[in-house]
């Protein structure tokens, strides 16, 4: 029987020297392919008919892909979001597609309280001070002077909002499904609606899967009820934010500043506004980052392709 798979998680192919010598222990034949984001359709389209199995990152996986790919029997996502894979028509195929929910809650959520004390103690804007050849001061806050909004109640919302603890600031959570109130008591949060989030909050967090419900969740609309000129951070996929209103928004002074780790378009176009605007700090999705979570994802990946495959390791 054919084992044969392609590799095309960025994060693979960048630790290419280690996985290979993880794979000496695993039944496949591989091919490698690189890649700096993501394959997209007429990438796939000519060569996914050869393989039982793909290694991917955030490849789109569509039903004309799906369509071509004969022999595939698994999908493994290198991480969490499968919002570029199309999931239910794949099973219907019965190709099983993989992923590994939580893979990178402590690194996002380290980031996430980052970019607010960031935000709160002004370093960037100390640090642009002195650099300028200025002597000034500008006001900083502690945590618990703000009010912290977090749009999906998720495993990285809760974990941030477990890290937040420590700083005491009042938290609101907001998240779509049905949840055992023991939840917020433990964790000292009150369970609101987005409005009441908009109308609040001086920082607002968005940690949503995303789906055709969270897409856009932020937009010209819900920028207009912020009352507050919050903070807007987005460590979890870029189209959760229409991104040309949020341009408008900073400009405007409806919205005071912003943390992105993600864009609508990634790579972030090189004529993006948002590259030149002192008010966003920006990086280049790289909130995973972390060796202990990679190498924790590398190996479950390998071994969700042998359950995907029904294969069995060699002792």
């Amino acid at each position: 029987m054919e084992n044969k798979i392609l590799i095309s998680a960025p994060y693979m192919y960048r630790e290419m020297e280690k996985i290979k010598e993880m794979l000496k222990d695993y039944p496949f034949d591989v091919d490698w392919i690189h890649v700096e984001e993501r394959l997209e359709e007429e990438d796939l389209l000519p060569v996914i008919h050869k393989y039982q199995g793909i290694l991917c990152g955030d490849d789109r996986i569509t039903k004309k892909v799906i369509d071509k790919a004969e022999k595939l029997k698994a999908i493994v996502k290198w991480g969490t979001g499968i919002d570029s894979i199309d999931k239910e028509y794949a099973e219907t195929k019965g190709i099983t597609v993989f992923r590994t929910p939580g893979a990178f809650t402590e690194p996002v959520s380290d980031t996430t309280i980052a970019m607010m004390l960031n935000e709160v103690r002004g370093l960037v804007r100390n640090d642009r001070v002195v650099k300028s050849g200025e002597w000034e001061k500008p006001q900083s806050y502690m945590l618990r002077e703000k009010v912290i909004g977090i749009i999906g109640f998720g495993d990285i919302g809760k974990e941030v909002t477990r890290k937040l603890k420590a700083f005491g600031p009042k938290v609101l959570v907001n998240d779509i499904k049905e949840m055992d109130p023991k939840i917020f008591n433990d964790l000292d949060v009150e369970h609101t609606s987005k409005d009441e989030i908009y109308e609040n909050c001086d920082i607002i967090t968005v940690h949503c899967d995303l789906n055709p419900e969270s897409e856009h969740v932020l937009n010209k609309e819900s920028f207009s009820k912020m009352k507050k000129k919050p903070y807007v951070i987005n460590n979890a996929r870029g189209p959760l934010i229409k991104e040309d209103e949020l341009v408008e928004a900073l400009e405007s002074g409806q919205v005071s500043g912003a943390g992105l780790d993600v864009f609508e378009d990634e790579p972030l176009p090189v004529d993006s506004p948002l590259r030149k605007m002192d008010n966003v700090i920006a990086s280049c999705h790289n909130t995973n980052s972390s060796p202990m979570c990679w190498d924790a994802v590398h190996k479950n990946s390998l071994n969700m392709m042998v359950e995907g495959l029904d294969l069995k390791m060699s002792n």
